[in-house]
């Protein structure tokens, strides 16, 4: 019985040193995903690939997801969304939703284990969750919102302030918000 003991707590054990930043033996990467590293830049290509993000943020949870998309290496200029889990979800789009947070058109999936999709083509950026295309905010809605977005952008960077984001993709395959999204499992322990 105490062998057995001693099992447990060492499985355990061993489960709660596992970071986002190891390869956690059994439990792994979700394939394909990247541990977020914030305020790190990534070369991308958000115009013709989608950007999805898992996060496990509930909710009333009071995080939020912060993506930065960046003109180039060397320009610090950039453009932000921002998804807000308070006690009802709220997105910004910089430049192009005004200078608040608005709730969604659509009310987003409430699963524990969520994957945000967001999207830029040339003429529109979209947010879905789970699949469920939830706004498409067109860039010559406001002449601000397409000089922001109306740039080719090759890098995004997830700021400190970033709370929620455990892990991105970036979708080769392209987009189609009507298309099953990218799922994996995630890590059993919290991400550091």
């Amino acid at each position: 019985m105490r062998a057995l003991f001693v099992l447990l707590v060492n499985v355990v054990t061993t489960a709660l040193r596992t970071t986002a930043s190891e390869t956690p033996g059994g439990f792994g990467h979700p394939t394909g995903w990247v541990a977020v590293s914030r305020g790190k830049k990534v070369h991308v290509n958000p115009e013709n690939h989608a950007i999805q993000i898992k996060s496990r943020a509930e909710r009333g949870s009071f995080k939020a997801i912060v993506v930065d998309f960046l003109y180039s290496d060397h320009i610090s200029t950039h453009a932000r969304v921002i998804v807000f889990m308070g006690y009802g979800e709220r997105f910004l789009i910089s430049k192009c939703s005004g200078s608040s947070l608005k709730p969604f058109p659509v009310a987003p999936p409430t699963a524990a284990e969520r994957t945000w999709t967001v999207a830029k083509s040339s003429s529109s950026l979209t947010i879905s969750c789970n699949g469920v295309l939830l706004v498409e905010q067109r860039f010559d809605d406001a002449i601000a919102c397409e000089v922001e977005w109306g740039v080719r952008m090759d890098h995004i960077s997830f700021p400190s302030i970033d709370t929620a984001s455990e892990f991105y993709y970036q979708n080769e395959e392209g987009y189609n918000h009507t298309a099953a999204y990218h799922t994996s499992e995630f890590i059993t322990t919290e991400p550091q």
